[in-house]
């Protein structure tokens, strides 16, 4: 190997890492702006600066639940510029991989809220003395009620895990399949 390659493989790994680390941040703060959007009730800032640990602890799930279905995404892309080679059916595969991971992501994580919201207000309803009417996961997370934010960071880091996973596989059949066109 000279000294040449060795540089340039060296210039790749780091362009791709740069790559890695701004596809991440752009996806982390499209899913905080929209997320943010989706639940109204709540100035997910404005509480941490109150230093509420629940929306902490909530918008912390967000975050990991995020970064695991977009890591996988960002992966499909990497491998599409290893050393020595460039492999454009792999960049296309690992692009589709990323545009249908974040959203993907959001939409999970948005159903997710909502089914444990639902999940919560059913459990709520079969206690005795308990008005279902005044709970609300917003206002619980405004309230610092820590359980259920607890209930959905854990929602969402196993969803993400099982989502992440699905995604993961999504640049190698689009790949194949775009190697087998241009063939």
């Amino acid at each position: 190997m000279s000294v040449v390659s060795a540089v340039f493989d060296i210039v790749i790994a780091l362009l791709q890492l740069v790559f890695g680390v701004a596809l991440a941040l752009f996806s982390i703060t499209v899913a905080i702006n929209i997320l943010n959007r989706a639940t109204k009730g709540i100035n997910e800032f404005e509480e941490l600066r109150k230093r509420n640990l629940a929306v902490g602890v909530y918008v912390a799930g967000i975050l990991i639940a995020v970064g695991n279905v977009v890591g996988q995404a960002v992966s499909g892309v990497s491998k599409a510029v290893v050393p020595g080679a460039f492999n454009l059916p792999a960049l296309i595969g690992g692009l589709v991989q990323l545009f249908v991971g974040l959203p993907l992501a959001i939409v999970v994580i948005t159903w997710a809220q909502n089914r444990v919201y639902s999940w919560l207000v059913g459990a709520a309803s079969k206690l005795p003395k308990v008005e279902i009417e005044k709970f609300n996961i917003q206002e619980e997370l405004k309230n610092g009620n820590l359980a259920v934010a607890l209930v959905l960071f854990g929602t969402f880091v196993a969803i993400s895990l099982v989502v992440s996973q699905g995604v993961a596989f999504l640049s190698e059949p689009i790949s194949s399949a775009i190697r087998s066109l241009i063939s």
